[in-house]
C-alpha cells in the first residue's frame, strides 16, 4: 500500500481526495492533507478521517508518506516540489509543472 499526501487544497483536490480516499486506486490510500487555510484543508481530512495540515515540512516530518501530490497555485508547484524533494517521497505534480523552463529544470535536478 502506497501512502498519499495532498498539498493544496482547492478545486482540484476534491478530485484527488475521492480517487486516494475512497479506495478508487488498488494499492493506495490518503493519509494526510495540507493547505495554508486550514479550513481548506479541514474538508477533506475531515471527509476521509485524516489529518489536516496548514505546514507541509510538518506534515512530511509527523506522516508516513510515500508519494505527495502538489495541488497548489502553478506558480508554487516548483517551489514547494523542491521543497518536497529532501523528504525522499515520490512527487506528483498537477499540471503545469512549472510556468518557466528554469524552474521545471530545477525540479528535474
Amino acid at each position: 500500500m502506497l501512502n498519499f499526501a495532498v498539498v493544496g487544497c482547492g478545486r482540484i483536490s476534491k478530485r484527488h481526495g475521492e480517487l486516494l480516499g475512497e479506495n478508487q486506486i488498488s494499492g493506495a490510500q490518503l493519509v494526510a492533507v495540507c493547505d495554508k487555510v486550514l479550513s481548506k484543508a479541514q474538508v477533506l481530512a475531515e471527509k476521509y478521517s485524516i489529518p489536516a495540515y496548514t505546514d507541509m515540512h510538518e506534515m512530511m516530518k509527523v506522516e508516513s508518506v510515500d508519494v505527495v501530490v502538489v495541488l497548489t497555485e502553478s506558480g508554487l508547484h516548483a517551489k514547494h516540489t523542491i521543497e518536497l524533494a529532501p523528504y525522499g517521497a515520490h512527487i506528483m505534480v498537477e499540471k503545469p509543472m512549472a510556468l518557466t523552463l528554469d524552474d521545471a529544470d530545477a525540479m528535474i535536478e
